[in-house]
């Protein structure tokens, strides 16, 4: 069932949904508005476009950051890479796959509407012939422009009376325009703990703005040796959230003043503020705090009341001056391409992806970002099912059982991420991703697993890196998989697994008394 595909988009998503779509045997056209691949991560990008900063470091590691199909060199220490090793990694991925013979490059998609025969028109334009509009005939379209393109701008009480100036921290490249200006941030995430960070350090003086408290996790936590993806583990997802947070605030009242160092002691007193820690969106960077330990940052939760032409007024009664405003508001999404279909709200889709009036003929692959764990092994697991559908390999659910399961998904997420309502990205990566593997048929729970106790250790306490969902199922390679799995330590040490294990026990033990409140149910 050879299908003639269409891709928008050559970053990280549709490079994999192109590789994915050509391990199934089926013709792909990929459109990308830019003059390279890469997304975001692409070596040439504009002062007007969104893109990475020069000293971007990922905020997920090496081994949950690539593909299954291509992890990082064999023994290759788990690590956070630099925005251009990650460039990098890419245009090996697509050379070594042989993926650039598909993609258009600087060619703009207009809009998709579906055409009488049952497939899609696609209308696109050149850069080099902007008016001179092409209409092409697909059988499916995979959406995969991301959701870092259009920034989200903020109007704030009082900013026509401002007469400093307004950013985004979409656009920002580098601290070299802040050095001397009094700078108000608003809004805290990873790219937002970087730019602050910089900012702070060159700013003659720098207050960041926040609605909340908003759960930090540090890169190396507790300045050890692994990285925070690391006890991204099926261990950890099987502790009740009942429990969870509970234990997360008492380590927090226990390292404000116990922790080995003053950064982790000041990430601790800022999570003791928030005492719903997984019940949000993770900050896997604490760069800014630095900052606020050494006295360069001050922060304020108060929100703001009103900017003059020269200072903002917050609502607890403090006065700052300022002469720049740096927004770290995220992005909005926009899908004006996509003709008579409200895609507003990719979490009334079925894993994010599939809308219940599109079925597999248009599916969005990008927007399932987890809190803890990577967007791409997100991506991946949706063009693995993609190209699955499309062959006739898998079904969708009916209609009715489609909506149902989009229903309870949705519920759970609404649920558990309570603290972001307004991030309908957020997935909650364990479950996301095991469901998932149950659907694809590429589960690492088998039979054969067990057969060698030390893969099933790491596959229980070691972090839930993408390589486990290619030791079975659709185009699996076991031994590349176990290779890549067991050359990866586990961050677990056996007497905290001893101890996870104890507290697992007791909670669903209470749990079944009725005395604590159990997880909602994600799967189908």
């Amino acid at each position: 069932m050879k299908k003639n595909v269409c891709v928008i988009g050559a970053g990280p998503s549709g490079l994999v949904a192109i590789k994915e779509l050509l391990d199934e045997g089926h013709s792909v056209t990929c459109f990308e508005q830019a003059c390279e691949p890469g997304g975001v991560f692409r070596e040439n990008i504009g002062s007007d476009e969104a893109g990475a900063y020069e000293s971007t470091m990922l905020t997920i590691s090496n081994y949950m950051m690539t593909f299954s199909s291509s992890p990082p060199p064999a023994h290759e220490p788990r690590q956070f890479w630099s925005a251009a090793r990650y460039r990098r990694y890419l245009l090996d991925f697509a050379e070594r796959f042989d993926l650039g013979r598909t993609i258009r490059y600087q060619t703009e998609v207009l809009g998709i509407a579906k055409n009488k025969t049952g497939g899609y028109t696609v209308d696109v334009a050149s850069a080099d012939d902007p008016r001179g509009v092409v209409a092409h005939q697909f059988d499916a379209v995979a959406i995969s422009t991301g959701t870092h393109r259009v920034p989200n701008y903020v109007d704030l009480p009082g900013q026509e009376e401002f007469e400093g100036e307004i950013l985004h921290s979409a656009h920002y490249r580098n601290n070299t325009p802040f050095e001397g200006r009094k700078v108000l941030c608003v809004g805290i995430g990873e790219t937002a703990a970087d730019v602050v960070d910089e900012i702070a350090r060159v700013a003659a003086s720098c207050t960041l703005s926040v609605r909340r408290f908003q759960p930090v996790v540090e890169r190396y936590p507790g300045g050890g040796p692994h990285t925070n993806d690391a006890f991204t583990s099926q261990l950890l997802r099987s502790v009740p959230l009942a429990i969870a947070n509970p234990v997360m605030r008492f380590g927090n009242k226990r390292n404000r003043t116990k922790a080995d160092n003053p950064v982790s002691r000041a990430v601790a007193e800022w999570n003791s503020k928030n005492p719903a820690f997984f019940n949000h969106f993770l900050t896997k960077n604490e760069g800014f705090i630095h900052r606020i330990v050494d006295g360069k940052l001050t922060v304020n939760a108060s929100g703001i009341e009103r900017l003059g032409k020269d200072y903002v007024q917050f609502k607890d009664g403090t006065r700052r001056p300022i002469d720049t405003i740096m927004l770290n508001t995220g992005y909005r999404e926009d899908f004006n391409i996509l003709k008579d279909i409200d895609a507003s709200d990719v979490r009334t889709m079925y894993k994010h992806m599939i809308h219940p009036d599109l079925g597999a003929g248009v599916v969005f692959i990008g927007w399932a970002r987890p809190a803890a764990g990577g967007v791409p092994a997100c991506s991946e697991m949706q063009a693995r099912y993609f190209a699955l559908l499309l062959s006739g390999k898998r079904e969708l659910p009916d209609r009715y059982q489609l909506r149902k399961l989009i229903d309870r998904q949705s519920s759970f997420e609404n649920t558990v991420f309570h603290g972001n309502p307004n991030l309908r990205t957020l997935v909650h990566y364990n479950h996301y991703m095991l469901d998932f593997a149950k659907v694809l048929g590429c589960s690492p729970w088998r039979a054969a697993a067990f057969k060698n106790p030390r893969l099933v250790y790491r596959l229980f306490a070691g972090s839930q890196m993408p390589t486990v969902f290619r030791l079975f199922g659709p185009h699996a390679d076991f031994d590349a998989a176990r290779r890549s799995i067991m050359s990866v330590p586990v961050a677990f040490k056996p007497r905290m697994v001893i101890g996870v294990l104890a507290v697992i026990a007791v909670s669903r033990a209470l749990i079944a008394l009725r005395l604590m409140k159990p997880d909602p149910v994600y799967g189908g």
